[in-house]
């Protein structure tokens, strides 16, 4: 198996984002894909979201998923165009993501006022809106998520774009997004 990313500034942005998901959660894993000359990464959250980001770039196989532990250990400690991300660990990945999507922006959250929506988030169940931009609700879980990233950093006058395709939305704030289902996906009891 190997993950090959080519510019060091491109590494260090996707060890950037897998050493948060690793924060969030210990045991996550990631899903990364190949994207024709990208990579896409995909995490859950504890927050019953998508992390995503991608890089210039190929894995082979083109879709797998690792332990995201594994995967920084080795964006981190080997400074190299190419690494092992690890073992396959493809069972345990869960969910659907989103298809190719053109997403397209409806609205901004200015990153002074990501506090004052986490707070109202704080206070509320996680799926109830807490932010609305062009008729899109924007549920608690989705601004915790994006705050329980770190996101936007302090001093960094990074916007969150409010995106979305009729199924999903998409939180993006720079090169990394939180992407979660409109709609809940039902449960099967069996």
């Amino acid at each position: 198996m190997t993950l090959a990313i080519p510019g060091a500034a491109d590494r260090a942005a996707l060890a950037d984002v897998v050493g948060r998901v690793v924060r969030l959660d210990p045991a996550a894993v990631v899903r990364l894909r190949d994207a024709g000359g990208a990579v896409a990464l995909w995490a859950g959250t504890p927050f019953g979201v998508l992390v995503t980001t991608g890089a210039p770039g190929h894995v082979a196989p083109a879709d797998v998923t690792v332990v995201a532990s594994d995967l920084l250990a080795a964006l981190s400690v080997v400074d190299a165009p190419e690494v092992d991300p690890g073992s396959a660990v493809d069972d345990r990945w869960r969910g659907d993501l989103p298809g190719e999507v053109a997403w397209e922006v409806i609205g901004h959250l200015a990153a002074e006022e990501v506090d004052a929506v986490v707070a109202r988030a704080d206070a509320a169940r996680l799926d109830e809106p807490v932010w609305e931009a062009a008729g899109v609700r924007v549920p608690a879980r989705c601004v915790v998520a994006v705050a329980g990233m770190g996101w936007p950093e302090a001093g960094a006058p990074v916007p969150v774009a409010l995106s979305g395709d009729g199924a999903w939305l998409r939180l993006e704030v720079g090169a990394a997004a939180i992407v979660r289902h409109r709609r809940p996906a039902l449960t099967v009891l069996v």
